[in-house]
């Protein structure tokens, strides 16, 4: 699954360079997002597999319980970035490298890039968490929370504070949130790290 973060990660970051050993290694060593991504997953495996593993394989996760817990506070402290063990995280995502990520969703679909500064987690008068769809792209100091749904290929600009579930494929600004474009294809924001999310839509709406 991991594999899956660290080619979407790389076609962000370099789409015009041909994968090699060392551009992943390379990227792997310097990409925060990947080593956030690296921490949740070990975590998480850890938690999963702990009740359904054969009794040996069980003393290993528990020999390695240390070095993650380790693991999971440097990557966090050094990072400013937490992601919640509990969350179902799909193969394929990417997290900003940019840190001040707060992270409980629920469910975050394959294809989605969430933004810097950004906080998505557990409503205070439901107890809800959201759930977060495929191809979504979250920008920069978003906040997401509550029992929520945000359909697949949706789109919040940054500084969107989103309350309540949107359907596919909508682009959302502002707070409280609102609906600024429909059937929009946020495949640019999402496959390029360097595109500008504010002046894409601007250049879009005025062509």
């Amino acid at each position: 699954m991991f594999r899956r973060d660290v080619d979407f990660c790389h076609r962000r970051r370099q789409p015009d360079k041909v994968k090699s050993t060392f551009s992943y290694v390379w990227l792997c060593i310097t990409s925060r997002g990947l080593w956030v991504l690296l921490s949740y997953r070990l975590s998480r495996a850890r938690r999963l597999s702990a009740s359904s593993m054969r009794p040996g394989a069980r003393l290993w996760w528990r020999l390695a319980a240390g070095p993650l817990a380790l693991l999971d506070f440097v990557v966090k402290v050094s990072c400013k970035a937490d992601v919640l063990a509990r969350c179902d995280i799909e193969a394929g995502v990417a997290l900003s490298d940019d840190g001040g990520i707060i992270f409980g969703a629920k469910k975050l679909g394959a294809g989605s890039v969430i933004g810097p500064r950004t906080t998505i987690g557990m409503g205070i008068a439901d107890g809800g968490l959201p759930e977060v769809g495929r191809d979504v792209w979250i920008g920069p100091d978003c906040v997401v929370y509550g029992a929520i749904s945000i359909g697949d290929r949706s789109t919040l600009l940054p500084g969107t504070v989103l309350t309540k579930s949107i359907p596919p494929g909508v682009v959302m600004e502002g707070n409280p949130a609102r609906v600024v474009m429909r059937d929009f294809d946020n495949t640019a924001l999402r496959e390029r790290r360097d595109v500008d999310a504010l002046d894409f839509l601007r250049a879009l709406r005025n062509a």
